[in-house]
Formats: C-alpha cells, structure tokens, sequence
C-alpha cells in the first residue's frame, strides 16, 4: 500500500464483480473509502467481504443506472455516508449479442443503449456537480474495443461504447477548466466472469490466451492498475484521453 487515493472517496459502478471487483480491492488498498455501486446484489456482498478485510471504509449501493433517480440516489447516500466525492469509475455495461442490424428488436437495442451509454451520461451527470464542490475529482469511464472496431456480434454494443468514448471528450472539454478530469479505458480481451458467462464460454476464453501477444488475457488487476493511476494525482495533467488496455492485441493483430 502505497496510498495513492488517502483521504479519497470513489463510487465503483459495476464494482460487484471482474475488473469493478479489482478496483475496488485495490482502492482499498490505496487509502480510498469505496462505495460498491451495482444491481448484482450477491457480488456486491462478496466484494464487499473482501474488501472489508482490508477497510471498514467500504458500503454497498444498489442501483441500476439507466434510472436517473437511482443514480442520484446512489451519488446522495455516498456523499451522505463519507463527506465528499473525488472518484467515480463506470464500469456498468451489458453486452446481448444480436443478429444483424436489420433484425434487431427494438427493445434489444434500448435495452443496451440504456446501461452502456445513457447510464454513463447519467453517472457523469450526477457525480460531476459533488467534484465540482469538493473542488475537483476524476471519472473514469470504461468503453471497449468494439467501440474503435466493427465487431460484427452486437452493433448496439458497438454503438454505445464508441459513445461512451466521444462522450468523454466532450465533457473533459467543457468540465476539465472546472477541476473535474475526465478519461476513458478501452479495454482488449480480458478473462472476467462475464466473458466466461454471457459473451463467451470458458472454453473459448482459455483458447484465446495462448494466441495473445503476451500469451495471456487480461485480468482485473491489471484493469485496476490503470484505472488506479487514472483516478490518482499521478494522472493531475490528464483529461480527456482515452486509454487502451489490450496488452499490444490490437496493434498485434495480424497475429491473432
């Protein structure tokens, strides 16, 4: 521990489980207080227990984040608990694989749009004006490589994530003069729970590894690391930037 979010608050949105888990472990372990902010009640409570091994300093949220008012609620009952808010990190996404555009339903569509993108829209809306008061802060928003490249699996997915992206400029570019940084991590082929569940097989994912130009997936720590230095002082003269995370996947790709 070498305490490089002391004195910090952070709210850990999709904080339950795979890299939201690791943040919120290693939060922790820099000094933060941590609120788990997630609709998976059972990961939550799972986190939590382990995070409160290392720190009281730790409380659960539920919501669900294409509710604005759960999401404001969430933002009031961390402020409420521990004085302030520096860090957010959005971690909340669905990924539903869908057939080709044309048969998409409708409700496929809203239904991932809704937490992917919307649900970021409302996390910043709500935690940028608490920075502001506590005189500045870092969001950390999480989108995807599908949201750089054309992966042909889910074209909502796709589209919320690379809106995920240009949000976050735009915002750093009207909130970084008022103290509040803003950045997005593009993460590559990492092994979580839902990699293993919803999107891909177990199977799959072990196949996946050995074809890396590291000879692995990436796991939650190493998504904890770089969203770590992001939300610290080490990061004080970045915003608006977008981080890629893929251990050299996408510039290597003619390997894979």
């Amino acid at each position: 521990m070498v305490d490089r979010l002391k004195g910090k608050v952070a709210v850990v949105i999709g904080g339950a489980t795979g890299m939201g888990r690791g943040t919120v472990l290693r939060f922790v372990e820099e000094g933060a207080k941590v609120v788990i902010a997630d609709r998976n009640r059972i990961g939550s409570e799972e986190t939590l227990d382990l995070a409160r091994r290392i720190s009281p300093d730790v409380e659960i949220v539920d919501v669900d984040v294409s509710k604005w008012e759960q999401v404001q609620d969430m933002i009031e009952r961390t402020v409420a608990r521990f004085g302030r808010l520096d860090v957010a990190v959005n971690l909340a996404a669905i990924l539903m694989l869908t057939p080709p555009l044309v048969e998409i339903e409708e409700r496929q569509w809203d239904m991932i749009m809704d937490t992917n993108l919307k649900g970021v829209f409302f996390c910043c809306k709500a935690a940028i004006p608490e920075m502001i008061k506590s005189g500045g802060g870092s969001i950390i928003n999480i989108s995807s490589s599908a949201g750089i490249d054309s992966w042909t699996r889910s074209l909502p997915y796709n589209v919320s994530k690379a809106g995920v992206i240009h949000l976050t400029r735009v915002a750093a570019g009207q909130y970084t003069s008022r103290g509040v940084r803003i950045n997005c991590i593009i993460p590559g082929p990492f092994d979580t729970p839902q990699a293993r569940g919803s999107t891909q097989s177990t199977e799959a994912i072990e196949a996946i590894g050995p074809q890396h130009p590291m000879g692995r997936l990436g796991q939650p720590e190493d998504m904890a690391s770089a969203i770590l230095f992001l939300a610290s002082e080490e990061a004080s003269y970045i915003s608006g930037s977008i981080l890629t995370v893929d251990g050299g996947a996408r510039v290597a790709r003619p390997r894979m």
